[in-house]
């Protein structure tokens, strides 16, 4: 009696040994097939994004604004810069007053 239970727990044991790993291949399968699809989608969904991105660039790049304006009749205007009397900030205002000292030379 107690070698047929014996046999048959030894029976069950390398019956579970060997299934185990086969149903453990065969999710690890699935699973690596639903990464693949999952990056192809994410690899078509960048192409899209680049393609559109690429269509914005060009749509309100300078050289298409030009070539709106122009259509469109409008002028371009003449911007100038005015320079204003730039003062010394504060600090290096001061500088010419003191004495700088380096390793005992100064002005």
């Amino acid at each position: 009696m107690r070698k047929k239970y014996f046999y048959n727990l030894l029976y069950f044991c390398i019956f579970a040994s060997l299934v185990v790993p086969l149903i453990l291949n065969i999710k690890i399968n699935e699973i690596s097939n639903q990464i693949i699809e999952v990056n192809n989608e994410i690899i078509t969904l960048e192409r899209e994004r680049n393609s559109i991105k690429l269509k914005h660039s060009d749509a309100f790049s300078i050289a298409n604004i030009d070539k709106l304006s122009k259509v469109n009749l409008y002028e371009r205007l003449d911007v100038s810069q005015k320079i204003n009397k730039l003062q010394i900030p504060y600090k290096l205002n001061n500088r010419e007053k003191d004495k700088v000292a380096v390793l005992g030379f100064g002005k």
